[in-house]
């Protein structure tokens, strides 16, 4: 019964609008469906690439060495030799 009158209500609606606002209305809900099927592409092709970089990274590697160094850093700039 609801969708009945849900069906009278929209018919009643659509007898009132005039062609032009029925054609944006219908435009603005394909509109609508394009992105959302747009994102929902993008989105499944950001999971793949997110699956394929962690299959590259491979495991990680065990630290075998750590030395502490508590002076300053060498200045890479600087050449051998020169004070």
């Amino acid at each position: 019964m609801a969708r009945e009158m849900g069906r009278r209500g929209g018919r009643a609606r659509a007898e009132r609008l005039s062609a032009e606002q029925r054609r944006r209305i219908a435009s603005l809900g394909g509109r609508a469906r394009q992105r959302s099927l747009l994102a929902t592409r993008r989105l499944a092709e950001n999971l793949l690439y997110a699956a394929a970089a962690q299959e590259l990274r491979g495991e990680t590697r065990k630290v075998l060495r750590m030395k502490t160094f508590t002076g300053r850093l060498p200045d890479v700039s600087a050449r051998r030799g020169s004070p």
